[in-house]
């Protein structure tokens, strides 16, 4: 089986039918969702995308992504890099009861479209994986623990006031 560049858009029933598998490597930057929150713009992004028709007119994805993001880690504000490498398996059905004579491994999504974006669409599988909270694993210092403490002077809100009465 040839492996081939993935097209722009997905033709689901038409790549499923032919059984197609699709693999590129983009970099971040071809991800405007996923670059604006990583400073690694050429960072290499593995995917590979396998096509098929289950029960005869079921179209699935199957696919692995597999990349490196430098986000910032929540506890120091440096950076961290986080490897990802979501695998899915996507059955697209045009009604619930099609779900049923599936297999408990496909992830179920109630899909009219025959065509969507590649782009939208490795980028909504890479951001279901993203950590909420992307930390270093060491222990780092904490943002807080670097930031001198400033005791602020609470003004009394009546010394303005005491001022004014001096002036008259």
């Amino acid at each position: 089986m040839m492996k081939q560049g993935i097209p722009e858009q997905i033709k689901l029933f038409k790549f499923a039918s032919k059984a197609l598998i699709f693999s590129q490597v983009y970099q971040v930057r071809d991800f405007p969702r996923i670059s604006e929150l990583a400073g690694n713009q050429d960072s290499a992004v593995d995917v590979i995308l396998n096509f098929s028709l289950e029960e005869g007119r079921i179209p699935c994805i199957k696919g692995e992504i597999k990349l490196d993001l430098a986000l910032t880690c929540q506890r120091c504000l440096d950076e961290v890099s986080v490897h990802l490498a979501p695998k899915f398996q996507l059955a697209f059905l045009k009604n619930e009861q099609q779900g049923e004579a599936l297999g408990a491994n496909f992830e179920t999504i109630l899909n009219t479209d025959e065509e969507f974006s590649t782009i939208e669409f490795i980028t909504d599988e890479v951001l279901i994986s993203v950590p909420m909270t992307p930390m270093h694993k060491h222990k780092c210092a904490s943002y807080q623990d670097t930031q001198p403490i400033k005791k602020q002077k609470r003004e009394n809100p009546f010394a303005i006031l005491k001022q004014l009465k001096n002036k008259e």
